[in-house]
């Protein structure tokens, strides 16, 4: 191998996946895996790498992974096997036992060259023995096909006999180590050193001569590899056409991150429509240019839009004028339909279409688009009431109820679902319904992904936890739950919004509460649901699973969530800030205090059993001092730590119950818990099930204590 200004340690390396048009997310999914994925097999493989030093560049048609500088040789190894304990290797004299020599034969070593070591406080002997690493280019053959096997997609094809799945066929591997080719077979594939240009402006395959000229030939070829080039050049070229125009582009969709994976030889074009389709809404505008085409609008000084657009386009740019006229023969089209379906919605009228809600399946056990709008309507009012919403606001988010789905009937939507919402909101505008009315209707779909935009308004926060409150009991009522990474209805998206609009609001409700009315309605109506008294708990877990989840990936310790969990709070918004209280204070000294005062009664509690969860206690049956100081200490701090939860003051509520450890310190040094007279006994574990049972109402401090410091 020779190769230009690198030394005789190390080569470039690359492995190349040439594929059939990937999908953009599946290249982008790609970009993501492969480096993390290359380090890891190389790790296993005892081949140091410098992460900096690794590249992935993905296309439409391929997958490739540059490495700079790969070592030639692998690392030597020190292997190391454990052997019978030391006592048992040698007798008394020191001479090695049948126990050592056997071992030695089963490791290839002589017994003399036997290691004593120590071992978890105990003498063995070892096996050692000094493995020279091999040349990367005998294990470089297993590594590839490592990478290829390792990277994972949603959804797989088989086109050929192999056992690879991927995310489409692929039509050939090239692997380079320096300037030598990588000879080996995977997937029905020999791998060489050919690759191929882009699918149209180059000519025949391409031989790569180096892994390191690799970058520049496709490049010849009218290929940029990488993708964050490619992104710089799109970014530069919309720029500068925008300029052009005096207007700016925008990408509300997020068409940018797709595009990206959409081209291999990006350039920048312009195109127009008729200025007389402003006339439509300008979501409408801008989803006709976006839902299939990806154009990106452009807008004026004002953000208003411009009668044009951009587009990223894949071959040559000699050909752009007949290719913009083509765009613009699409375009107008798309949007000349929605004018369309815009004027035949706008003559049946929003009022209209909420009638006709009732010839609208929602599910085919419970019941039509109008049975939900009814319980909507009910659930909003029963939400309010519950959170104490403003009368003003109750109005606006029940009328909003009442016409939420009314554009699901609308031609618009069946057109274009992304707008099912927007669209009502725009309708209900243009009849004349005030404007938070209108609002609440757009925004009750709302947040769409986790972490997404929340409902700017209050009656639209409460429309949107209502819609979700009645599909999540919907799917439980139907046993259509997700299982595993199935969620056909959005129910765990639905979870995750309840609770992130709950908390944006601090809407402070217990969902069981909530969640047996939404049941109440269903079978007020006479649905198909299924009669099950535990469906209202198990939906409530698992809107609060979600919520732990969510806690968990934010950076919260699990022992914490879980030790949160064990309070059995039913709502959301609590149940978040108790968690982050406990892990504020289970950094703190007083920490101690409340666990030791919860392990100590609990302990006791639990032997006692539920018999006592509810027991009187009988201050007449207290024989020790120390009784009736816990008795009164509980008394003292049990209502005010209600009080402090109940206002969310979750901090100050630990501090104060922690301060119950030194009366149950002196009722333990003073009192048997287990005195033979029975009633004493059993007032005793009356006392401390009180006692526990006020400090589990905080969480199980035990959980907590098991998180990392």
């Amino acid at each position: 191998m020779t190769a230009a200004g690198q030394t005789p340690a190390s080569w470039d390396f690359l492995f190349e996946i040439g594929t059939e048009e990937l999908p953009a997310a599946a290249a982008r999914s790609a970009a993501e895996q492969a480096g993390p994925l290359a380090l890891q097999v190389f790790a296993r493989n005892h081949i140091d790498i410098d992460p900096a030093a690794v590249s992935v560049w993905v296309t439409p048609r391929r997958i490739a992974v540059f490495i700079k500088g790969l070592t030639t040789m692998q690392n030597a190894r020190e292997l190391v096997d454990r052997g019978p304990a030391a006592s048992k290797a040698f007798d008394e004299d020191g001479k090695p036992t049948r126990a050592s020599e056997g071992f030695a034969r089963a490791k290839g070593v002589a017994v003399e060259d036997l290691e004593v070591r120590d071992h978890e406080g105990n003498q063995f002997v070892f096996a050692v023995r000094h493995q020279e690493g091999r040349p990367a280019v005998e294990l470089l053959p297993d590594i590839c096909r490592a990478i290829l096997h390792g990277i994972n997609f949603p959804k797989t094809m088989r086109w050929n006999a192999a056992d690879l799945r991927f995310s489409r066929p692929v039509r050939w591997l090239v692997a380079k180590f320096g300037d030598e080719t990588i000879r080996f077979e995977a997937a029905g594939i020999e791998s060489g050193d050919t690759t191929r240009g882009h699918r149209f402006l180059s000519g025949p395959d391409l031989v790569i001569d180096s892994a390191s000229s690799y970058r520049q030939l496709l490049a010849d070829a009218h290929v940029t590899v990488d993708q964050e080039e490619r992104r710089r050049n799109i970014l530069e070229g919309l720029a500068a056409e925008a300029g052009k125009r005096g207007a700016s582009f925008i990408g509300p969709a997020g068409e940018l991150e797709e595009v990206i994976y959409l081209v291999e030889n990006p350039s920048v074009h312009s195109g127009d429509y008729a200025e007389s389709h402003l006339r439509l809404p300008a979501r409408v505008l801008t989803t006709c240019m976006q839902s299939h085409q990806r154009y990106f609008p452009l807008t004026g000084e004002d953000a208003s839009l411009m009668p044009g657009f951009l587009y990223v386009m894949n071959g040559d740019p000699a050909a752009a004028a007949g290719i913009t006229a083509g765009n613009e023969r699409v375009l107008e089209g798309r949007i000349e339909d929605a004018e369309f379906s815009f004027d035949k919605d706008l003559s049946t009228g929003i009022e209209k279409m909420a009638g006709s809600l009732d010839k609208v399946v929602f599910h085919r056990r419970l019941g039509s688009l109008a049975d939900k709008t009814q319980r909507l309507e009910s659930l909003v009012s029963h939400f309010a009431t519950l959170v104490g919403l403003d009368e003003s606001d109750l109005r606006s988010a029940a009328a909003a109820a009442r016409l939420a789905k009314a554009d699901q009937v609308s031609i618009m939507v069946q057109e274009f679902a992304d707008l099912e919402g927007y669209i009502g909101s725009v309708y209900a505008n243009l009849e004349g319904y005030p404007a938070d009315i209108c609002k609440a209707i757009e925004e009750h779909f709302m947040p769409e992904v986790a972490g997404g935009e929340i409902p700017s308004t209050v009656p639209g926060a409460v429309l949107a936890i209502a819609d979700r409150i009645d599909n999540i009991v919907g799917a439980f009522s139907v046993n259509e739950v997700p299982t595993g990474s199935r969620d056909p209805y959005g129910i765990r998206r639905a979870a995750v919004g309840l609770a992130e609009i709950s908390s944006r609001y601090g809407l402070d409700f217990e969902l069981p509460t909530i969640l047996t009315a939404a049941v109440d309605l269903y079978s007020a109506q006479g649905a198909d649901v299924e009669k099950d008294d535990r469906m209202v708990g198990r939906a409530s877990a698992f809107i609060m699973d979600r919520v732990q989840n969510r806690l968990v990936e934010t950076g919260l310790p699990v022992e914490v969530a879980e030790g949160a969990r064990a309070a059995g709070i039913g709502g959301t918004l609590r149940f978040t800030a108790l968690a982050e209280a406990l892990d504020a204070f289970r950094r703190t000294a007083a920490f101690d205090d409340l666990h030791t005062a919860y392990f100590r009664s609990r302990k006791i509690a639990d032997k006692a059993g539920e018999a006592f969860a509810d027991a009187a206690v009988d201050e007449s049956l207290f024989e020790d001092e120390a009784e009736a100081a816990l008795y009164d200490e509980l008394g003292d701090i049990a209502p005010r730590v209600e009080q402090l939860t109940a206002s969310r003051d979750y901090a100050a509520a630990l501090a104060l119950a922690a301060g119950i450890r030194p009366a149950v310190d002196r009722f333990f040094d003073a009192v048997m818990v287990m005195a033979e007279d029975e009633k004493i006994r059993n007032n005793r574990l009356a006392l401390l099930t009180r006692v526990a049972g006020m400090l589990m109402s905080l969480g199980d401090p035990m959980h907590v204590a098991a998180a990392p410091k």
